[in-house]
């Protein structure tokens, strides 16, 4: 039994030590709070996202997450998706049409 509870640590202990916590910064437009609630609550919807935090004064985004579940490609897509140019990835056209007025930022 002790070998049983033993082993079961160790592969607990292996798992926790694969995974991977990720920091990246990159930048999303916006303008406003309402934006902010809408990029953090996105990013933080992905699976593998730790936090996500946005600065509307200098447009950055801090991103933590574990690497084994997403990537900042897939968060910069899910951010988009819901019309916020993310690093690399750019807002469709219809996408971006759906921001409310304040949200509307220089593209």
């Amino acid at each position: 039994m002790k070998k049983l509870i033993l082993l079961a640590v160790v592969a607990c202990s292996f798992v926790a030590a694969n995974a991977k916590t990720v920091k990246e910064t990159f930048k999303v437009g916006g303008n406003c709070e309402t934006c902010k609630e809408r990029i953090e609550k996105t990013a933080k919807g992905v699976k593998g996202v730790i936090s996500a935090n946005w600065n509307s004064k200098t447009k950055q985004l801090a991103l933590v997450f574990d690497d084994k579940s997403t990537s900042v490609e897939k968060v910069q897509k899910a951010i988009a998706a819901v019309g916020h140019d993310a690093g690399n990835v750019k807002a469709s056209k219809a996408a971006y049409d759906k921001l409310p007025g304040c949200c509307k930022y220089q593209k």
